[in-house]
């Protein structure tokens, strides 16, 4: 998938509002902002069946001490990569980008606002449900710009852009699905995995958020370790792949010798009812490795010290 310039300097700027969105959580010893913000960072917003719009309503910040104008516009967004990564579609979108998009379907109050210093101004907006609005997700963002000449004293050229992100599901016939499409560890005859690499697809037609447990059991049936599968609540698009990490958290000590398992049980939010996913391995614990070398080298010794001692008796006799 090619990434222009433009769409890659996008993703640079708004990388905050985009981890937010996609659950990672900021820091709470961040500054106070300073600029231009907008509130809610993102929203996820259903359209039942039968409306004609659905309203969505935004607050924009004017943090500066002197008047500023603004200008609103819409633009679709997808995902980047499958860490979760989300970038803005550019003008050559592709099938599945206009498939899944949002933009054409809102409509703003206005184009620009003026927004006074130190003051926080509303801004409803409308997502027209078109019949050409398809149902299932559709993702767009509204885009806060400083008008030109406001870039201040410092601009090299690049205009910082606020967004807020719109995670829209347009009633009925909406589908969510999940498929676990690969798990992978690391694991030997000696050591038990730390880490699992989880891959899901959303085969549906509106965003997920997985929900599940990692646990690894030993031949006892023993808990030894488990892991929870995505914390940061983070979101799946339709017909995309995201990958992720699950740390296991030791829960018990095991040296048992023998066959490991390793159970994913997994579902998304709105579902209650879980799918499973196993995996077996044997692990014998390093102590009992060295134990057995130290035997084996015990016994070739007195073997050893055996034949010589025959040896030397029959020498004697002869």
């Amino acid at each position: 998938m090619r990434v222009s310039f433009r769409q890659l300097m996008m993703f640079l700027l708004l990388s905050p509002v985009i981890a937010l969105a996609m659950g990672h959580h900021a820091n709470a010893a961040a500054q106070q902002p300073s600029g231009i913000t907008v509130s809610p960072a993102f929203q996820q917003v259903a359209i039942p069946a039968g409306a004609a719009e659905q309203p969505i309503n935004f607050s924009i910040t004017n943090d500066k001490s002197t008047p500023q104008t603004v200008n609103l516009s819409v633009a679709d967004f997808n995902t980047l990569n499958e860490s979760g990564g989300l970038f803005f579609v550019g003008t050559n979108p592709t099938a599945l980008q206009k498939k899944y998009g949002l933009a054409k379907w809102v409509s703003l109050p206005a184009n620009a606002l003026t927004i006074a210093a130190k003051q926080t101004v509303p801004v409803k907006a409308n997502i027209l449900n078109l019949p050409t609005l398809t149902p299932g997700g559709h993702y767009g963002a509204l885009m806060i710009e400083l008008a030109s000449g406001q870039s201040g004293a410092n601009s090299v050229g690049v205009k910082p852009i606020a967004s807020s992100l719109l995670f829209v599901t347009k009633m009925p016939d909406d589908t969510h699905h999940l498929r676990l499409d690969n798990v992978s560890f690391n694991s030997s005859l000696t050591s038990l995995p730390k880490n699992v690499s989880l891959r899901f697809y959303n085969d549906g037609n509106t965003h997920v958020v997985p929900r599940g447990v990692v646990k690894l059991v030993d031949p006892r049936g023993k808990l030894v370790s488990q892991g929870i599968i995505n914390q940061n609540s983070g979101i799946i698009l339709p017909a995309t792949y995201r990958v992720y990490q699950v740390g296991l958290n030791q829960v018990s000590s095991s040296n048992a010798i023998g066959s490991y398992k390793l159970t994913v049980d997994f579902r998304f939010d709105g579902m209650s009812q879980f799918r499973s996913y196993q995996a077996s391995f044997v692990y014998v614990a390093l102590v009992y490795l060295v134990l057995a070398a130290a035997i084996f080298v015990g016994v070739i010794v007195l073997v050893i010290i055996i034949v010589r001692k025959r040896t030397k008796r029959k020498k004697y006799n002869n």
